[in-house]
């Protein structure tokens, strides 16, 4: 009966630092940055279109930002992990998957065959992100 009550405080917990993480998240999307000063271009809805053959993602405040991105076949994509605690990349659909990273570390993927995959963290699943490959 207590481990069920754990649970459910858990549970909550974990609700509410999401919760938060998003809210944070909104709030440092709507900040001033620079123009250019993003590693790729063209952003349409909160995804981001790249025109070049290389795109960063940064890993940073348990999120993938930006979450979405497009890109042409055969982009090169390159998670910047930023964050002080360890995370990784993992294709759903497992074609590509990094080790853990923390603060410094980075993982890059050619994508070279079209579609749409959809990724996560394998340590906290609520954080993922998609790359579209067209």
């Amino acid at each position: 009966m207590t481990h069920d009550i754990r649970i459910r405080r858990s549970k909550r917990w974990a609700a509410v630092f999401v919760s938060i993480l998003a809210v944070v998240g909104l709030l440092a999307g709507c900040g001033g940055a620079k123009p250019g000063s993003h590693k790729s271009t063209g952003s349409t809805g909160g995804a981001t279109t790249a025109s070049s053959k290389a795109v960063t993602i940064d890993v940073k405040n348990f999120s993938f930002n930006p979450q979405t991105v497009s890109v042409a076949t055969g982009t090169k994509v390159t998670w910047d992990f930023q964050d002080s605690v360890n995370h990784n990349v993992t294709a759903n659909d497992k074609s590509f998957k990094s080790k853990d990273l923390g603060k410094g570390g980075s993982y890059s993927y050619t994508f070279n065959k079209a579609g749409s995959y959809s990724y996560l963290c394998t340590i906290h699943q609520y954080m993922t992100g998609t790359v579209t490959v067209k």
